[in-house]
């Protein structure tokens, strides 16, 4: 009689850990289910399209940072260039080896020169940087 109260006693128990197993497992699954289809609210639109457009701000900036750095040699300087080469031909000083292409260039084409002046590469610029910008505020 020892022998079968002690099985009745351990199906009990075996059946009071499955339901508190399967208990917990459905309260598990009914969390994970209503956390899915949770609330949004109108505030949490406006936080992320305003972190999309900070975001988006930041990276343009990087990007006119790299355009302002990038050096672009414009029509005064070309003219300050070939004038050094004249002075140094003068006065009979060395020439660099830059410089020398530079008069080989000139004395073959003449003064025929692409460049343009630091003003109107500035207004292209600006207009680049205003176009990267607004890029940023069409963002929805």
């Amino acid at each position: 009689m020892g022998k079968n109260l002690k099985q009745q006693k351990n199906r009990n128990i075996n059946l009071f850990y499955c339901l508190k197993f399967y208990s917990i497992l459905i309260l598990f699954l009914l969390a994970g289910g209503n956390s899915a289809e949770s609330q949004e609210y109108a505030t949490d639109r406006m936080f992320m399209k305003h972190y999309k457009k900070t975001k988006c701000k930041i990276e343009a900036e990087k990007i006119i940072r790299k355009i302002k750095k990038r050096p672009e040699m414009n029509l005064e300087q070309e003219v300050l260039l070939i004038q050094n080469i004249w002075v140094k031909l003068r006065s009979n000083l060395p020439l660099s080896p830059g410089e020398r292409k530079l008069l080989q260039n000139l004395k073959e084409k003449g003064n025929v020169s692409k460049k343009i002046r630091s003003k109107e590469i500035w207004k292209r610029k600006s207009y680049q940087f205003k176009d990267i910008r607004m890029k940023c505020n069409q963002i929805r």
